[in-house]
């Protein structure tokens, strides 16, 4: 796994050093049939962690704007039912946006290929939901007229969030798009790396 030359190892936030950033998090293992009961706090930006080495490294970083709940179903779903017979065959890998030639190339389903390649090479998993406001020190306002800023704040917050905690940690597989608010977020911090 080669890091872009353009983002460097120096700053690389660990699990330890955002965990206190987080709602709540679900904890699982492909040895376990884990029940997957909806934490009573969640939000739409959650992290996939994976244990190797008795080190988390973040995997994916992603923003669900319906139902995250869902989608980490569906996600604990293909890392744990994967096995060494559900390879795809994969032979070509893209670049992810920090990392070169990791994210499988398939005519199926990227989304069932990619979690379950990580399950046949992770065991130990956390997806952990992000406190948005926390993250982003947003303090809401007590009065009853919402303001144009905060309206874009609203919008705008979860797609940032994605891209700079995705940036943070440098997440293996994480694919921003380029003209949405991750991709300019992404080519933001970039351009003024020193205050990040």
């Amino acid at each position: 796994m080669c890091l872009k030359e353009i983002y460097n190892q120096d700053n690389i936030k660990s699990y330890d050093a955002i965990k206190d950033y987080f709602l709540s998090e679900i904890n699982f293992s492909k040895k376990e049939n884990i029940s997957t009961k909806q934490p009573e706090e969640i939000s739409r930006v959650w992290i996939l962690f994976a244990e190797k080495n008795n080190k988390w490294k973040c995997l994916q970083v992603g923003q669900s704007k319906e139902n995250a709940f869902d989608e980490i179903k569906e996600i604990i779903g293909c890392i744990t039912k994967s096995s060494d017979n559900d390879n795809e065959s994969v032979t070509r890998y893209k670049n992810s946006a920090f990392y070169e030639n990791v994210c499988p190339v398939c005519n199926g389903n990227y989304r069932k290929t990619l979690y379950s390649k990580i399950g046949r090479e992770y065991s130990n998993f956390k997806i952990c939901f992000l406190d948005l406001d926390k993250y982003l020190g947003l303090i809401k306002s007590e009065g009853q007229n919402t303001t144009d800023s905060e309206r874009i704040i609203e919008i705008c917050k979860n797609q940032y969030a994605e891209a700079k905690i995705a940036y943070q940690t440098r997440a293996v597989y994480w694919r921003q798009y380029k003209s949405g608010i991750d991709g300019q977020t992404l080519s933001y911090i970039v351009n003024h790396i020193s205050e990040f």
